[in-house]
């Protein structure tokens, strides 16, 4: 389904909603222990997909990139139609590839901006001397044993401040893309209205969210405490955890009659 860019609009003029992470948390858990089949086995099936991606030689890294804002936007489709009372199937979380043009592009587009607010970080690197440092960790490659102690050839001192530069960079700028992909999904935008419009969102709230990103980051990893397979429950719980925080900064669960399904939608089994 695509809703139209001018509801997009309206919802951005109107005020923003409450924002309430321990909701989205319960609601996240809830969902998760009424679809727990078919939400473990989308992600170890996309694990697979991203490993047998990865592996192979030469075109690995691109086939990587390409398929992961797909395999993204599975959990959210997959979410949505559940939640909206359809019967969906496994077959719904791969309906990203309807729409892979506008979301790989989307996602070039996030990962551009990422490396953009990371570059002053790595400048004041290249200056502290870590390039150096790093050619020397790849010669003494797989032993390791000659590689010099970081402060013989870094300026520490700016060390630090690099690494506090690409912090800020990357919390900074990648908090405001994080609902771009499902943006682009959800909505007739193009990505850079995609991008805007989830700056815009997550600009009103910027504070809160970024707290609920961090403890929801944290649950999950949590689960790998649990002999390492509670990650299976607590990943995929925080996932569905996002999307009804997203879902509701968007209403996109309150569908009106001007928004109907796309004829896809019907098409695609």
């Amino acid at each position: 389904m695509n809703f139209s860019a001018a509801r997009l609009q309206r919802i951005l003029a109107e005020p923003p909603v409450q924002f309430r992470t321990s909701e989205y948390i319960s609601r996240g858990f809830k969902f998760m222990n009424d679809n727990f089949g078919l939400l473990v086995a989308f992600m170890l099936v996309s694990g697979v997909i991203s490993f047998f991606c990865q592996s192979m030689p030469y075109v690995g890294f691109i086939l990587s990139m390409a398929i992961s804002p797909v395999l993204s936007v599975g959990y959210s489709q997959f979410i949505y139609m559940v939640s909206r009372g359809h019967k969906a199937d496994f077959g719904e979380f791969f309906k990203g590839f309807t729409k892979f043009g506008p979301l790989i592009l989307t996602y070039l587009l996030m990962v551009v901006i990422s490396l953009l607010a990371l570059l002053p970080g790595l400048i004041v690197w290249y200056k502290a001397g870590m390039a150096d440092w790093i050619v020397e960790m790849i010669n003494a490659y797989p032993l390791f044993r000659d590689v010099p102690n970081p402060a013989e050839m870094v300026d520490m001192s700016l060390f630090w401040i690099g690494l506090l530069l690409m912090i800020m960079g990357g919390l900074g700028i990648g908090l405001f893309l994080v609902w771009s992909l499902q943006i682009a999904w959800f909505y007739e935008v193009g990505p850079l209205e995609a991008i805007d419009a989830s700056r815009k969102l997550i600009a009103r709230n910027w504070g809160t969210i970024l707290g609920f990103l961090i403890l929801s980051g944290l649950i999950a990893a949590g689960g790998i405490l649990l002999c390492g397979f509670g990650v299976l429950y607590t990943a995929p719980a925080m996932t569905c955890a996002h999307f009804f925080a997203f879902a509701d900064a968007t209403q996109l669960l309150e569908g009106d009659d001007e928004d109907k399904p796309d004829l896809m939608d019907h098409l695609i089994v």
